[in-house]
């Protein structure tokens, strides 16, 4: 029976003093896998694993004791080694990566990194990258440039410090690297597993983690015993195939296990010196025996026996055959029928019949009178109808059928009857006789040279066989009756001297069959016997391996007993450790996000601490939570999550306000703002309002980078700036100053073009103007506030002037570009360059005075 988990009173104890109370009730082997954790603090070595299933089996009397005992645990301290705080420097020389172009580098602010880019641009390229390094949950695989043939390798280079030690690192597509697994990433795959999942904890204490390294060795441990087993119940047919099935001890060596009688079986060996001259000698008289001579002889005389049979049938059948009487019959047959032909010609002479009277004409009366005796008896018939066309009979007609009775009744027709019935069963016999084997043989013996003696008289016999036949298929004329001369007493005598001789040779036979039966069996044992002692020492193995399969079986059932016992040692630690902690940070988070509320639920299995979430009634949050309710939910326990082992490596976000509303990006922005005053965060994002207001929460503390991901040159292409791009007066500036040149180099509607186009950046220019520098900034367009310390730096008494010059220009400009429907009356006037020109120095000389006195 596996120990009980120690039951706590007072004080919750800690997890060493857990673990080594437990070990002391449990096994040596237990102890040494608990000590090994305790003093090392961390999952066992494979050598370590193997020490405790080497030391197992010592214990449990399988192998000889070598290893010293495991005397009582007691609590082993230790300190946890600190963990030093993971910083990421830069991403750069990125290969093979989701179409991304060569050259791209991300410098990641130790504070706020921001990578803004629209969808499509490239940003999760990078972000994949982190994934992969961190193995997160949501880690996707990751391909190249899928328009390529050829597929480029990826790689990666990592420059990071851990405290102040700066490190790189390859990369080169590969899940999982330390350090970088100690990263947090938040993305919106993930928010299925932080609403709905029951997760296991990505980062809990050390002390916590000891549970899982016990369980983990527990486990080795039975897996070795389970590898163990394995190897001793494996065997290959080989012993097997060495013995005949039919042999007596075949059955035994199938059935080779634990509960062999051993010393039964070896009494059946055969281990004599003489055993393999006593083998020859048998082997010889099982072969001389085998060759068999007397089947062969037997299948001869059993066929010499049937062919006789049929000939004595035969012959007595033609004996019996009455020559005279046939002969008389058929004479009979011949006068009674001319008597009859003669009879009828002179009944139906004056009968005035279509034509003679013949065979046919006499089956028409025959079937006349049949039909006539079935209406007879069915009580229809009407002698005063005609039987054919059912007419009444005129006194002639009704002579007529007179006449036709009379013929019918006749006794010549009588007479003829009889003579043939009397023919007919002379010729049945003879005709239905079988002479099937006479036939195949005589044919098999037609040129043999020693042949039987009664060959001849067997074919003079079915010579009159086939004469009788041929006189019995003469009609023609009436030939004499064939003499038969055969007797039957010839072959009689023929088939007792063959049964006589077949008699003798099946006894022969049945004596040889139950001779070769008998010392055939007495080889089969006696190879069994001589085996059996060839191979006794593997077969004495196979039984003790399967002897000890058996203990060890009966000696790993308690293991499962154990790994839930820690398991329930885990959840009293980790309820005390994690989950109480837990609950309180995500607490914590739920309230500075506004998340909803619900019930947090802790379970432990197999050793590990997790957690799952419910909303009233069982409900999973996703039945129940809108897409925005569930990612702020989602995020708080992400937060909760990485707090609650201390946050000592990057926290990335991949687009994590998608689905937000404007109150709630604000609040994801300032918590995002928060946790970037201490620790480094990257901040993925195309949401322009997300990005500005994050800008803003760290311009004081300048704490944050800022890049632009664009596709302009290729996916990816990384840039350094300082907030989402907006027009400036300098950059329009040049590109006006250049409109103007191209101006000035062009004539007619090409000049006419690029003078549009001068007035097209002036109405832009007027625009970014009054924003930036009349107003100050105090409000933007893509700027969630009004930047109220910005007022003061508006020149008011400057601010009537210039609205008055810049408006007149915004509205000529206006007037000129495409993007304006212009009245009928204005759409012949065409702007000069000269013009454009004139008013470009308005705005100029304007924008300058006006930054003199600022």
């Amino acid at each position: 029976m596996p120990p009980t988990t120690p039951t706590t009173n007072g004080p919750a104890k800690s997890p060493r003093d857990l673990l080594s109370e437990w070990a002391n009730q449990s096994d040596e082997w237990v102890r040494y896998i608990v000590r090994q954790v305790l003093t090392g603090g961390s999952a066992l070595t494979d050598d370590e694993a193997q020490a405790a299933y080497a030391l197992f089996r010592q214990e449990k009397a399988f192998d000889q004791r070598t290893l010293p005992d495991e005397g009582p645990l007691a609590t082993i301290f230790t300190e946890d080694d600190s963990i030093e705080p993971l910083v990421i420097d830069s991403l750069s020389d990125v290969h093979g990566v989701n179409a991304l172009v060569y050259g791209g580098a991300i410098e990641p602010h130790e504070g706020l990194t921001i990578l803004f880019g629209e969808n499509g641009t490239g940003k999760t390229g990078y972000s994949r990258i982190f994934k992969a390094l961190a193995a997160s949950r949501t880690a996707d695989i990751i391909l190249g440039d899928i328009g390529d043939a050829a597929a480029e390798k990826q790689s990666a280079t990592i420059s990071y410090r851990l405290g102040t030690q700066p490190y790189t690192q390859r990369w080169s597509g590969q899940h999982g690297v330390a350090p970088f697994t100690r990263m947090s990433i938040f993305d919106s795959p993930s928010v299925s597993f932080h609403v709905d999942d029951s997760l296991e904890y990505v980062y809990t204490p050390a002390s916590l983690a000891l549970f899982n390294h016990v369980t983990a060795a527990i486990r080795a441990v039975q897996q070795s015993i389970e590898t163990a087993k394995a190897e001793l119940t494996t065997t290959s047919d080989i012993l097997l195939q060495r013995f005949s099935r039919s042999a007596s001890v075949y059955p035994l060596i199938q059935t080779l296990g634990a509960a062999t009688d051993l010393e039964t079986l070896r009494s059946r060996s055969d281990v004599a010196p003489d055993v393999e001259e006593r083998l020859a000698k048998l082997a010889r008289a099982v072969a001389a025996l085998e060759a068999d001579t007397l089947t062969a002889e037997v299948k001869v005389q059993q066929r010499t026996e049937r062919v006789l049979k049929q000939a004595v049938e035969l012959s007595e059948l033609l004996e019996r055959f009455d020559s005279a009487l046939y002969s008389s019959a058929m004479t009979a047959l011949k006068r009674n029928e001319a008597d009859y032909e003669l009879f009828r010609s002179s009944l139906f002479e004056a009968a005035d019949l279509p034509a003679e009277p013949d065979e046919t004409w006499t089956a028409f009366l025959t079937a006349g009178e049949s039909y006539k005796q079935h209406l007879v008896e069915q009580g229809v018939h009407d002698a005063d109808r005609c039987l054919y066309c059912r007419q009444p009979l005129e006194e002639a007609a009704r002579v007529l059928v007179t006449k036709y009775s009379d013929l019918l009744e006749d006794a010549i027709s009588k007479e003829i009857l009889k003579n043939r019935d009397a023919l007919e069963q002379q010729r049945k016999p003879v005709q239905a006789s079988e002479v099937t084997d006479i036939t195949s043989y005589l044919s098999d013996h037609q040129d043999a040279s020693d042949n039987p003696p009664f060959i001849q008289t067997l074919n003079e016999l079915l010579g009159e066989r086939r004469s009788l036949l041929a006189f019995f298929d003469e009609t023609a004329s009436l030939p004499s009756v064939p003499k038969i001369k055969t007797t039957s007493s010839t072959f009689e005598d023929a088939l007792e001297q063959a049964s006589e001789h077949l008699e003798r040779l099946r006894k022969q036979l049945a004596t040889r069959e139950e001779t070769l039966a008998t010392k055939q069996k007495e080889l089969i044992e006696l190879k069994a016997a001589a085996e059996l002692g060839k191979s006794w020492g593997e077969i004495e193995q196979r039984v003790l391996q399967a002897k000890e399969a058996d203990r060890l079986q009966l000696l790993a059932k308690p293991i499962s007993g154990l790994l839930r016992t820690v398991t329930t040692l885990s959840k009293t630690a980790s309820d005390e450790l994690v989950n109480r902690s837990f609950e309180s940070l995500f607490e914590e988070e739920r309230l500075a996000l506004r998340a909803p509320e619900l019930k947090l639920e802790f379970v432990g299995r197999d050793g590990r601490a997790k957690r799952q979430k419910v909303m009233s009634g069982k409900h999973k949050p996703s039945k129940v939570l809108s897409e925005g309710e569930q990612k702020v939910l989602a995020m708080a326990d992400f937060l909760a999550e990485a707090r609650l082992a201390g946050i000592t490596a990057p926290v990335i976000f991949d687009d994590p306000v998608s689905s937000l509303d404007h109150r709630r990006v604000r609040e994801v922005a300032e918590r995002i703002a928060k946790l970037a005053s201490s620790i480094q965060v990257i901040v993925f994002t195309h949401d322009i309002l997300f990005a500005t207001t994050l800008l803003h929460l760290m311009e004081k503390s300048g704490r944050c980078n800022y890049f632009q991901i664009t596709d302009i040159n290729g996916k990816g292409q990384v840039s350094k700036a300082s907030g989402p791009r907006w027009d400036t007066t300098k950059s329009i500036k040049k590109r006006i100053d250049q409109a103007i040149s191209d101006a000035e180099g062009s004539t007619g509607e090409t000049r006419a073009a690029f003078v549009i186009t001068g007035y097209n950046l002036i109405r832009s220019w007027c625009e970014v103007f009054i924003e930036n520098e009349l107003l100050q900034g105090v409000t933007r367009r893509y700027q969630p506030n009004v930047a109220m310390g910005a007022l003061e730096r508006i020149k008011v008494g400057m601010l009537e002037e210039l609205f008055e010059t810049v408006n007149r220009v915004f509205e000529d400009a206006c007037r000129y570009i495409d993007g304006h429907s212009q009245p009928l009356a204005t759409l012949g006037v065409t702007p000069t360059i000269d013009s454009l020109k004139a008013d470009w120095k308005i705005l100029t000389d304007a924008a300058a005075s006006h930054r003199a006195a600022a």
